[in-house]
Order: C-alpha cells, then structure tokens, then sequence
C-alpha cells in the first residue's frame, strides 16, 4: 500500500475520531457545546485552511474550534486524549456523590422514623380497652344485629302494598286471560 492512501485512511480515520470527540465533548462547558449550539441555531461560519489542512469553527460570538484531522487535533489537543476524558467527563465526582448521598441520607432521616423509637403521646392498653368497650357498646346501641326481626306494622305501608299484590298460590284459567286462546291458536298455525 503506497504511503499517500495510508496517510490518506489515517485522516479519514483522524476524522471520525474528531467527529466522535466533538459528539462527546458537547456536554462540557466549553467552546465545543457553545459551537455545538451554534450549530443548531445556524449561526455557524466554517474556514478550511488548505495550507494546514485545518478547518476552523466560529460563532458570531468568537468561540472558535479548531480542528486538524491530518494531526489527529481538535484544538491543539490530541483527540485520542479527548476522547479519553469525554469518557469521564459526564461521571459525577466522588465529592458530588458523597454530597448527594449524604444529603438523600439526611432527608429519609427526616421524613421516615427510626428503627429504634417510641411514641410518648400513645395511650397506654387500660385507655384503649377503655375505649374500644365503649365503641363496641355504642355500635351495639346505634346498628342493626345481623339476624333481627320486623312486624309488618315497623314498616312504612308495608300492608297497604301487600293488599295491592295477588296471593301467592293463586291460579288463572285461560277463560281468565283476554283473547289468550287466540293468541295461542295464531302461533300454533
């Protein structure tokens, strides 16, 4: 393989290191998330210097990144490097976690009881069987036993609707029934 193609598939491949080390740095506050926005928002000019073979980024508020894919740069910095800290960069330090930890720790402390604990303002057992017996009788007074019995006369015109209902045991002939028979007749034939 002649030395031009292999420098030519280093810068290809220094390319999408700078394109994978841009994707990654764009969280950081840095030019690269600044760019970035400017990106999305359009406000993005772009100079290829031929002589370097560098490409400069610039918003129209002068943050500027400088990328170099025959050097493997992204703003003088080796992108293997960058690529390197993009991987750490959006880990939480151990200072945050333990200040977050201790801090969740803190509020379950406050908002849920310990294990170990007591209750001064909790009846003691002779109030509470006190108080449940006079709950039991009071329910006992005001609601009805499970199996209990009603006259006829405890119940609101209970009589008067059972004079309106037939009897129980009562029997119609078909002569009883009006136009029954022809009713019947007319379905049999």
């Amino acid at each position: 393989m002649s030395k031009d193609i292999a420098s030519m598939r280093e810068i290809q491949h220094n390319r999408q290191l700078i394109v994978q080390a841009l994707n990654k740095n764009t969280t950081n506050f840095s030019n690269y998330s600044k760019i970035s926005e400017s990106l999305k928002e359009g406000n993005l000019k772009l100079t290829l210097n031929p002589m370097t073979d560098e490409f400069l980024f610039q918003d129209n508020k002068n943050h500027t990144v400088c990328i170099n894919p025959t050097k493997g740069t992204l703003n003088e910095k080796p992108i293997n490097e960058l690529l390197l800290k993009a991987d750490v960069d959006n880990k939480a330090d151990k200072e945050y976690v333990d200040d977050a930890i201790a801090k969740e720790e803190e509020r379950a402390n406050n908002a849920y009881a310990t294990k170990e604990h007591t209750h001064p303002e909790l009846a003691d057992k002779t109030y509470v069987d006190n108080k449940m017996s006079s709950e039991v009788t009071r329910a006992e007074n005001e609601y009805s036993k499970k199996t209990h019995i009603h006259t006829i006369a405890n119940i609101t015109d209970l009589q008067e609707t059972l004079n309106r209902k037939s009897a129980v045991g009562h029997t119609h002939t078909i002569a009883n029934i009006t136009n029954l028979q022809e009713t019947l007749n007319r379905k049999s034939a």
